[in-house]
Order: C-alpha cells, then sequence, then structure tokens
C-alpha cells in the first residue's frame, strides 16, 4: 500500500470518528415538528396577509426558512435538516387541503434552500471535521 493510500485511509477514518457524535435522534424529530408547525403558522399568515403586503408574506418563506435552520444547523446539521424538512412536508398537506399556490410554495423553496444548505454544510462540515481530526 503506498503512503498515499495510507494516508487517505487514516484521514477517512479519522473523520469518521469525528463525526460519531451527529445521529439522528429525538432532537431531530422535535425540530422536524417545530418545522412544521412555523411552516403552517407563516402559511396563514401569507393567506391572510393583505394584498399591499402580499409579495413581502411570501418572501417571509425565505426568512423563517434560512435563518432558523442556519443557526440550528450551526448547533447540529441534522437538527437543521430536520427543521427544513419539517417546514417543507408542511407544504403539501396545506396545498391539498388549503391552498394548491401556496403549499406548492412552500414545498418547492424549501426543498430548494434545503438542497442548497445540504450542500453548503455538508461540505463544509466535512472540511471542518476533517481539520479537527487531524488536529488531535
Amino acid at each position: 500500500m503506498s503512503l498515499l493510500q495510507k494516508n487517505t485511509e487514516s484521514n477517512r477514518n479519522e473523520r469518521d470518528k469525528a463525526e460519531k457524535d451527529l445521529s439522528l435522534n429525538v432532537w431531530t424529530l422535535m425540530f422536524v415538528i417545530i418545522g412544521f408547525v412555523a411552516s403552517w403558522v407563516n402559511m396563514t399568515f401569507i393567506q391572510d396577509a393583505p394584498r399591499s403586503i402580499e409579495v413581502l408574506a411570501f418572501l417571509s418563506i425565505i426568512f423563517t426558512t434560512m435563518i432558523p435552520g442556519v443557526i440550528i444547523a450551526l448547533v447540529n446539521r441534522y437538527w437543521g435538516y430536520g427543521y427544513l424538512i419539517g417546514f417543507a412536508s408542511a407544504g403539501v398537506p396545506f396545498l391539498i387541503i388549503v391552498d394548491l399556490f401556496i403549499g406548492g410554495y412552500t414545498f418547492a423553496t424549501t426543498l430548494f434552500i434545503f438542497i442548497i444548505l445540504w450542500l453548503i454544510f455538508w461540505k463544509a462540515w466535512r472540511s471542518l471535521s476533517l481539520i479537527r481530526a487531524s488536529s488531535l
């Protein structure tokens, strides 16, 4: 085995050790529920918004997913993912039961934001955990 292969395998093992503390747990489920409720409240706000601030009401979905999602994900990325998945999943029953456009917009927008944040945090977390593991 070459030195490069040993070094790569060593880095992979160290990264796996550094990420063992991150796992799905009850708190992830709690953040899914919190995200679902926050989304439902936000969608009813959009539905009841006066015509003069309707555009701002639709933009509120971006703010209520990005800001809490990033803050929660800084503590534990799986909790942040849970919040965003809960937020997005609330759009499906809302589009079936209440309003097709608002529910679909919420689902699609949150799913798009989730993918962007997942790629950023996945890449950044891998880089940070590799740096942390190599310094141990």
